[in-house]
């Protein structure tokens, strides 16, 4: 899970307008006490497990990644990731997200799990889909941190595509938790 140590990777993270742009909760940098802030929040709190990616051959920070409980309906999680522009375009998006699919099914018990994009946020509309993700809803309006209304897609990944799909197999990331189930198979 974040911890208060990974405060400063999450500030530089959101420093990043490469990565800012393509959120909705998120469009400016954080400052110190906000990044300390976010990794302090217990998932218990407000239903969001966050994570940070580390590459395993060096223990680098390269990505964050969450699931968040649907409180009204718990069988539904969401996920949502960020990764560092240098590390994109190699598949370690594509293996967040699997990882995220694979702890709200098993740790969370989520029998179908959803993500939102901005609509023309191509390079995660292809993760999603390489994931078994379809669109649900595309070109929908909501409205960003700003109060700005953004076009987005909403995907939904079903129990039956889940059996179908299993994602990539994990080689290059592990996820710094101390949650058992929260680890990925080696």
């Amino acid at each position: 899970m974040l911890e208060a140590g990974d405060a400063e990777f999450v500030e530089s993270l959101y420093a990043n307008a490469q990565v800012t742009r393509t959120l909705l909760r998120i469009q400016r940098p954080r400052s110190t006490e906000e990044a300390r802030k976010f990794c302090k929040v217990p998932a218990a709190a407000c239903g969001h497990h966050r994570f940070v990616a580390a590459l395993q051959a060096d223990g680098r920070l390269i990505a964050l990644g969450s699931v968040a409980t649907h409180l009204e309906v718990p069988s539904v999680a969401s996920i949502g990731y960020s990764v560092l522009p240098a590390y994109r375009r190699q598949g370690l998006g594509t293996e967040l997200a699997g990882l995220l699919v694979r702890f709200a099914v098993v740790a969370l018990g989520a029998l179908e799990v959803r993500a939102t994009t901005l609509h023309d946020n191509l390079a995660s509309a292809r993760l999603l889909e390489k994931l078994g993700f379809t669109a649900l809803e595309a070109g929908a309006s909501q409205v960003d941190s700003r109060g700005d209304g953004r076009r987005v897609t909403r995907w939904v990944l079903s129990r039956a595509a889940r059996r179908s799909r299993h994602g990539p197999p994990n080689k290059r990331l592990e996820r710094t938790s101390s949650t058992p189930a929260a680890q990925p198979d080696r």
